[in-house]
């Protein structure tokens, strides 16, 4: 790959591990294509940035951070670990602070004179999304501290513990609390989400870093579990507890350690030395090899996915790993299960990548197998869904029939998922495409309520809703038809820099410049992705995108006359911006009691925002 693609791939993975639910790499394979971009392009700008905003710029303020929150150095073993402590030369007896690196969404708290101000996202390290409306739903954050009147900010982890009473659906932890942090309404369930808190920025509170954490404990915020050592030994000695017992006991999800220069008042000397750009230097991460326990594979099962791939499945007994029980794996493609050379019985290595997400390392049932003399029986000829026999494409076995049922089962949900049509499961399309009641994504625009008749499981309730769901999908921009095809980084916000108002600018788009650009060119270039398109449009209603000045941004804080997304809608037909955040440049904040105290209502007070209730903004 040339610098730009590896470029492009980081950014894509980075873009999607803080906004997707599924991962498009493991932790060890973004660690190594980062390491080959090193080797190639070491000052490449990439590795001056450090994150990717959790939520698009439409959807809500920005916060610049007064003092950049970076990322950390790695390291892969205790040598590496050894190698950082020569590299800073300092007394044998310097005080390390040793503490978990959790793996959830970092924040920052800030506050001023002793009172809340804003809670905020890392984003790219120099600038994050605020997320204030937290706050009000969580007991981990204080809506004031007595340690400190002045400006500082308390920093930390967003989580879902291990033990959390929310419905994951099988999800990994960390997705799901970004997406609760992301969710409009339904925001109760913030409830489950916690700050554990680990740095405050003024150094003058404390002049440890484990200093830092005890204080915060005092204040009666939820901290980081520390352990302060001088040696090598020590370090080894404490990663090892981590690996045996720890990353499993902690209720914390974690990928390594920290290991920081406990006195925080040489700290600016250390990072004095080097450039300072994608990380500090008195601090660096011990990152350790994934979990991993020995199983035996059961079956391999073979799904169909939207764009005719047959993507295996492996099946295993079940093992406990990191406290999760796993009895199932990807396994990516044919030509990864062709080169374990697999058969039913074998011994499976299965790991957690980045500690989340089940992944099989290895076949240590195949060492004196021949490759080419090997037949493997659990590959299939044909198609599981319609019987077609398959093809090899690169790495995959595919199925080319347009018309295979499990193909247009899974760009049904695929649109459904994507056009946010709510409460309509992949079970409910599955039920309505084997009752023969839809076979295109412009079939489920024209259900009505005679159609579920015969149909076992559709009350009256379920059919209304979901035709009423499908119904508010149907008129849309062509930017947000374009930003729902799935286009890596492809959003509103990117469309409209890039000059992308109708689907004829998508259509003879051809600037290659940018990344997003590349993803849009190589995207149109696949025909079942036109083909895709073309059904998307013969489906929906597209109107044309509001060329007019805003009105202003308007937020909202407490209940509304209706939901949240049928009054943002509302706004901006009435010529509006919606935000989901006060910020200086927010003209209108809707409440119905202004004495509720939330932090948006604090916010617009101290910002001078107009307040105004739903019922005089939209004259009900």
């Amino acid at each position: 790959m040339t610098v730009n693609e590896i470029v492009g791939k980081l950014t894509e993975a980075r873009e999607v591990y803080y906004n997707s639910e599924t991962p498009l790499m493991t932790d060890s394979e973004f660690d190594s294509l980062e390491d080959q971009l090193r080797e190639l392009d070491p000052l490449n700008p990439y590795f001056s940035s450090v994150g990717i905003l959790p939520l698009t710029e439409e959807d809500g303020g920005k916060i610049r951070h007064d003092i950049p929150m970076l990322s950390m150095g790695k390291a892969k073993n205790i040598s590496q670990i050894e190698k950082w402590m020569k590299k800073l030369a300092l007394p044998e007896d310097q005080i390390y602070c040793l503490q978990p690196k959790i793996d959830g969404l970092s924040a920052s708290c800030r506050y001023r004179g002793g009172k809340l101000l804003y809670v905020a996202t890392r984003g790219d390290g120099m600038t994050g999304q605020d997320i204030s409306h937290i706050a009000g739903h969580m007991n981990d954050i204080r809506d004031s501290i007595s340690f400190s009147s002045g400006d500082i900010e308390i920093r930390g982890e967003l989580y879902l513990p291990k033990n959390t009473e929310y419905d994951t659906k099988g999800k990994p932890l960390r997705n799901n609390c970004v997406g609760l942090i992301n969710r409009k309404e339904g925001q109760d369930d913030l409830k489950h989400v916690r700050f554990v808190a680990y740095q405050i920025s003024d150094n003058s509170v404390s002049s440890t870093e484990s200093g830092k954490i005890e204080l915060l404990a005092e204040e009666g915020f939820h901290t980081v579990t520390y352990s302060r050592v001088s040696s090598i030994e020590e370090i080894n000695d404490y990663y090892e507890k981590y690996i045996d017992e720890n990353r499993d006991k902690w209720l914390y999800e974690t990928d390594g350690l920290i290991v920081a220069v406990d006195d925080n008042s040489i700290h600016d000397e250390i990072d004095s030395r080097w450039v300072v750009d994608h990380h500090h230097h008195y601090a660096i991460a011990f990152k350790p090899p994934a979990a991993f326990r020995e199983t035996t594979l059961k079956d391999i099962e073979w799904q169909v996915s939207r764009q005719g791939n047959v993507v295996p499945v492996a099946l295993f007994e079940p093992v406990v790993l990191g406290g999760a029980t796993l009895e199932r794996a990807s396994l990516h493609n044919f030509a990864f299960v062709e080169s374990l050379m697999l058969r039913q019985g074998d011994t499976l290595v299965i790991e957690r990548a980045n500690d989340v997400i089940p992944y099989v390392r290895s076949n240590k049932s195949n060492v004196d197998r021949t490759a080419d003399l090997f037949s493997n029986s659990l590959i299939p000829d044909n198609c599981p869904s319609c019987g077609r026999k398959l093809s090899e494409s690169g790495v995959h076995l595919k199925c080319s029939n347009g018309e295979c049922p499990e193909q247009l089962i899974q760009k049904i949900m695929y649109w459904v998922r994507e056009a946010e049509i709510e409460q309509v499961s992949i079970g409910t399309v599955r039920a309505l495409f084997n009752a023969g009641k839809i076979r295109k994504i412009r079939d489920l625009y024209d259900l009505k309520e005679e159609d579920f008749a015969d149909l076992e499981g559709f009350g009256d309730k379920k059919i209304t809703n979901f035709i009423q769901q499908v119904s508010k999908s149907r008129e849309l921009t062509p930017a947000e038809l374009i930003s729902r095809l799935g286009i890596p980084l492809v959003q509103k916000k990117a469309l409209k820099k890039l000059n992308i108002n109708t689907i004829d600018d998508f259509l003879t788009f051809d600037d290659n410049t940018y990344v997003i650009g590349q993803n849009i060119i190589e995207w149109k270039k696949n025909a079942l992705n036109r083909e895709y398109l073309e059904e998307i449009i013969s489906a929906v209603s597209l109107k044309d995108e509001s060329t007019g000045e805003s009105k202003g941004a308007v937020a909202m804080t407490g209940k509304g006359p209706m939901g949240r997304k049928e009054l943002a809608a509302r706004l901006e037909e009435m010529g509006y911006e919606f935000v989901s955040s006060v910020t200086g440049e927010t003209d209108i904040l809707l409440c119905e009691d202004p004495s509720s105290g939330s932090s948006k209502l604090q916010k617009a007070e101290k910002l001078g925002v107009k307040l105004m209730s739903y019922r005089e903004f939209f004259s009900l």
